[in-house]
């Protein structure tokens, strides 16, 4: 049995929390109580005779380590916050928080991993975050893990080992949700390639080099413009998992070296000087508008989960001791 890794002494202690790497945390009855129902039910059962204890201290063994409740504790006291080095730590902690019920923590934890104090996804990691939180249930960041996976492809290269961290169901609802914001950039898409008024492409009608080519009347797209909202739609339709799902973040720039390959026209440059930025911004934003509001759904199972303030209860009914919450 040892010290934390960190230094934490409290005076009058009247409790000992063990970690699964035998570490003891001397803490406070009260504290814990007030901060976790799941902690105030358990401590309000009585303890029995052959409990373990140290220097008159009851001991609770947890089944989660040292370094996790290393931060967790450092939430409890006005002490300096215990930072979590990952991202994954983050989400073990939130499961830890969930699992005693400490809500208030758990909006903290969440509220600085918002304003960057602790870390965040980057880049592919997302999709472990995703498998992670799947698993354990944690709603906001499946949500969110969700949507930076859009950033990038879906496909075995870019999954690998992660992909044996999948539950069936989550990689089946997370395939749903990247097709559910593909479709919804091909109806954007078929918005701007709508030419009659007041659709926000009309402003382009009138291409001399597109207009001789129908009857007196007719509105037609320039070439370079349908051309380009036209190859986003075919790509989307063929490789909504090989491709991220990033076309507002890179439209403008292509739409650039589209209208610059037809330098040649003054109509449509002239649009391009008065109205063109403002139609790439409408555009960019319209796209990341129909991306942003598909929501992930979650599915639960039929199957009935006890809340660890259940467990406690029933612990009771057993007449399981404090160290026989372990690992349990």
């Amino acid at each position: 049995i040892t010290c934390p890794p960190e230094t934490f002494d409290v005076s009058d202690a009247s409790l000992i929390i063990r970690s699964s790497d035998l570490v003891d945390f001397r803490v406070h009855k009260s504290v814990l109580a007030l901060a976790s129902p799941f902690f105030r039910d358990l401590l309000s059962l009585p303890q029995p005779s052959e409990s373990e204890s140290i220097d008159g201290l009851p001991v609770v063994e947890l089944s989660e380590d040292s370094e996790l409740l290393n931060t967790l504790v450092s939430f409890l006291y006005p002490v300096r916050t215990v930072i979590p080095n990952s991202y994954e730590k983050v989400l073990h902690l939130l499961v830890a928080c969930q699992k005693f019920e400490m809500v208030s923590v758990q909006s903290s934890i969440r509220a600085k991993v918002d304003r960057g104090e602790f870390p965040a996804p980057k880049g592919t990691e997302a999709f472990r975050a995703y498998a992670i939180a799947s698993s354990k249930g944690l709603i906001p960041e499946i949500e969110n893990a969700a949507r930076q996976t859009l950033d990038h492809p879906m496909t075995f290269e870019i999954l690998g080992e992660e992909l044996r961290l999948f539950e069936g169901w989550a990689l089946r609802d997370l395939a749903s949700f990247r097709k559910r914001c593909k479709d919804n950039f091909i109806v954007c898409l078929d918005s701007f390639l709508e030419v009659q008024p007041p659709g926000p492409s009309s402003i382009w009608v009138g291409c001399p080099k597109v207009m001789p080519s129908g009857p007196s009347g007719d509105w037609v797209l320039p070439k370079w413009l349908k051309q380009l909202l036209s190859r986003y739609q075919k790509e989307l339709k063929v490789q909504k998992f090989t491709r991220p799902l990033d076309i507002h973040s890179r439209i403008r720039e292509d739409y650039s070296i589209a209208i610059q390959n037809h330098v040649n026209c003054s109509f449509c440059m002239g649009i391009h000087t008065a109205k063109g930025s403002t139609f790439c911004a409408d555009l960019e934003n319209q796209l990341a508008q129909a991306r942003n509001k598909v929501t992930y759904f979650v599915y639960f199972s039929s199957t009935t989960r006890f809340t660890s303030r259940r467990y406690a209860v029933i612990a009771a009914l057993f007449g399981l001791t404090y160290s026989g919450l372990r690992n349990r």
